[in-house]
Protein backbone atom coordinates (compact mmCIF):
# COMPACT_ATOMS: atom_id res chain seq x y z
CA UNK A 1 0.00 0.00 0.00
CA UNK A 2 1.36 3.63 -1.21
CA UNK A 3 -0.21 6.51 0.68
CA UNK A 4 0.02 9.87 -0.33
CA UNK A 5 -1.65 13.53 0.37
CA UNK A 6 -3.44 14.99 -2.06
CA UNK A 7 -4.23 18.84 -3.20
CA UNK A 8 -7.52 17.23 -5.17
CA UNK A 9 -10.94 17.13 -3.29
CA UNK A 10 -11.50 13.62 -3.00
CA UNK A 11 -14.98 13.32 -4.55
CA UNK A 12 -12.93 14.68 -7.42
CA UNK A 13 -12.61 10.77 -8.93
CA UNK A 14 -11.73 11.09 -12.76
CA UNK A 15 -8.54 13.67 -11.49
CA UNK A 16 -7.61 11.60 -8.31
CA UNK A 17 -7.39 8.46 -10.87
CA UNK A 18 -5.48 10.39 -13.39
CA UNK A 19 -3.31 11.39 -10.39
CA UNK A 20 -2.89 7.55 -8.83
CA UNK A 21 -2.13 6.41 -12.69
CA UNK A 22 0.40 8.77 -12.56
CA UNK A 23 1.87 7.41 -9.95
CA UNK A 24 1.50 3.75 -10.74
CA UNK A 25 4.72 3.55 -12.79
CA UNK A 26 7.10 4.37 -10.28
CA UNK A 27 5.43 2.08 -7.29
CA UNK A 28 4.76 -1.00 -9.55
CA UNK A 29 8.09 -1.59 -9.25
CA UNK A 30 8.43 -1.94 -5.59
CA UNK A 31 4.97 -4.09 -6.12
CA UNK A 32 6.81 -6.41 -8.65
CA UNK A 33 9.89 -6.50 -6.57
CA UNK A 34 7.93 -8.15 -3.75
CA UNK A 35 6.41 -10.22 -6.64
CA UNK A 36 2.95 -9.08 -5.10
CA UNK A 37 -0.28 -9.86 -7.00
CA UNK A 38 -2.28 -6.28 -6.14
CA UNK A 39 -1.23 -3.08 -4.41
CA UNK A 40 -3.35 -0.40 -2.99
CA UNK A 41 -2.51 3.53 -4.06
CA UNK A 42 -4.10 5.63 -1.20
CA UNK A 43 -4.88 9.29 -1.57
CA UNK A 44 -5.60 11.09 1.79
CA UNK A 45 -7.38 15.00 1.33
CA UNK A 46 -4.86 17.17 3.91
CA UNK A 47 -6.72 17.05 7.56
CA UNK A 48 -8.77 20.06 8.50
CA UNK A 49 -10.07 21.68 11.20
CA UNK A 50 -9.29 23.90 14.35
CA UNK A 51 -10.25 21.47 17.26
CA UNK A 52 -11.07 18.56 15.79
CA UNK A 53 -8.46 17.06 12.68
CA UNK A 54 -10.24 15.20 9.83
CA UNK A 55 -9.33 14.10 6.41
CA UNK A 56 -11.08 12.05 3.63
CA UNK A 57 -9.39 9.38 1.44
CA UNK A 58 -10.23 7.23 -1.66
CA UNK A 59 -8.22 4.19 -2.10
CA UNK A 60 -7.19 2.51 -5.71
CA UNK A 61 -6.81 -1.32 -5.62
CA UNK A 62 -4.37 -2.49 -9.06
CA UNK A 63 -4.43 -6.29 -9.53
CA UNK A 64 -2.44 -8.70 -11.45
CA UNK A 65 -4.28 -10.31 -14.28
CA UNK A 66 -3.01 -13.96 -15.77
CA UNK A 67 -1.68 -12.23 -18.14
CA UNK A 68 0.70 -10.39 -15.97
CA UNK A 69 -1.23 -7.20 -16.79
CA UNK A 70 -1.93 -4.62 -14.04
CA UNK A 71 -5.72 -3.46 -13.84
CA UNK A 72 -7.02 -0.72 -11.65
CA UNK A 73 -10.45 -1.83 -10.14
Amino acid sequence: MLSYQTDLPINDLLALRKEAEEIWPVFRINVEQAQLKGAIISARQAPSGIFIKTSRLYNFTIVKHEDDSWHFQ
